[in-house]
């Protein structure tokens, strides 16, 4: 009788486990975009086929952009300008995990083909020397995002001049190069590009700036905000689903 009643009374202190999904898979400071800024768009290439791989990265395990909460913010500030110019922003890849830097550098010693698609001018054993593929990348911090302007409301981003790169991102503003394009043409303040292209990279960079983010001169998309709170540390956890 005294066990059922202890039981009874601990059963009205001790508080109910919590959900399992009550439990967050981010370490502090991190948060999924679609959280804070559900109004930008999503196109994460490393988590599917449509990299310069052609398969998903290792710790890619949801096409989901994972940031820390501070460049998310940041972020939202940079799709409200966006807005107001009559743009959406699209995200390629956010948050990287330390494996998938490794993937990509292991992936890209392992080989001595071109690719007219993604790199048509550098052999894939030589991206790393060249600089276009890195041991160490910012993504790994958290803080870092490749992005572009797409018409507000539109997956059609129209008309695209010619580009180095056999294929273009048919929803974004044109910008000369397609996402991802290891080319000299991909340099932010190339004049090798249209000058449509250029204006378009000129009112990103500018934007973003505003924000709180600088560019990284070889890659037009490429942007980390200036005051990251990891600035030291890459992380490793996998990218899952929200």
């Amino acid at each position: 009788m005294r066990t059922i009643l202890l039981a009874g009374l601990l059963s009205c202190v001790l508080p109910a486990p919590l959900p399992a999904h009550a439990a967050s898979p981010l370490p502090d400071g991190f948060v999924y975009l679609r959280d804070t800024a559900p109004e930008i768009r999503q196109d994460i290439r490393y988590a599917g086929p449509q990299n310069f791989m052609h398969r998903p990265l290792a710790g890619y395990r949801a096409a989901e952009c994972i940031l820390t909460e501070a460049a998310a913010h940041s972020l939202r500030k940079a799709a409200k300008l966006a807005k107001a110019q009559g743009f959406d922003l699209i995200v390629f890849d956010c948050y990287r995990p330390a494996r998938a830097v490794r993937d990509m550098a292991d992936w890209s010693a392992a080989g001595a083909e071109t690719d007219a698609a993604y790199f048509p001018r550098t052999r894939r054993d030589r991206l790393i020397a060249e600089g276009y593929v890195g041991r160490k990348s910012a993504h790994a911090r958290g803080s870092t995002v490749d992005l572009a302007l797409a018409p507000a409301g539109s997956n059609d981003g129209g008309r695209h001049a010619p580009s180095p790169c056999s294929r273009h991102d048919r929803q974004t503003s044109d910008f000369g190069t397609a996402f991802d394009c290891f080319h000299p043409f991909s340099r932010t303040a190339s004049r090798d590009v249209s000058p449509a292209a250029q204006t378009a990279r000129r009112k990103l960079l500018a934007l973003m700036e505003r924000a709180g983010f600088r560019n990284y001169p070889a890659e037009w998309w490429h942007f980390t905000l200036k005051n990251e709170p990891f600035p030291r540390t890459s992380f490793d956890f996998p990218i899952r689903e929200r």
